[in-house]
């Protein structure tokens, strides 16, 4: 019998670098700020259902950068309630997802850089091949409507 394999079609066009630290998450955005020039604002919590189903863990996110932008940062954070955002990468506390045009020497500068962060144990970048759920890195924002309303008489 043929062997059928699924094949997941996600884009995967960006980086990955995982942070290990006992900083809280505006702290290290603050961090981040400052080094990459940068303005991390706080988005919509990602919400999964715990391994227990019955309650909801929720992960924060930070983001820096437009469509328009060279790069795109988004600040993940992995662990909560004794749960992490992606298994495989369960010994980092942050992920940063960086989409756009980012080389290989700029990201070894940016995991050198953070390194040198207060209370950061260790940074590295995480191959993409080792991450089996890549669909929870997915983050789509709320815009807001851009159409006017008229009033009627």
């Amino acid at each position: 019998m043929a062997e059928k394999k699924i094949i997941n079609d996600l884009d995967v066009n960006y980086r990955l670098i995982g942070i290990a630290a006992s900083l809280k998450e505006y702290k290290l955005c603050y961090h981040l700020n400052q080094f990459l020039t940068a303005d991390f604002k706080k988005l919509n919590d990602l919400a999964f259902p715990s391994t227990e189903r019955t309650r909801t863990i929720q992960f924060a996110v930070f983001k820096s950068g437009d469509e328009e932008d060279r790069n795109q940062f988004f600040v993940f954070v992995n662990k909560n309630l004794g749960e992490a955002l992606l298994t495989e990468a369960g010994n980092f506390d942050y992920l940063i997802q960086i989409k756009g045009e980012c080389g290989d020497e700029e990201v070894a500068g940016i995991v050198s850089g953070i390194k040198l962060f207060p209370d950061v144990i260790a940074c590295t970048e995480i191959s993409l091949r080792k991450i089996k759920n890549k669909e929870r890195l997915i983050y789509f924002e709320e815009k807001a409507s851009t159409k006017s309303v008229k009033k009627f008489k």
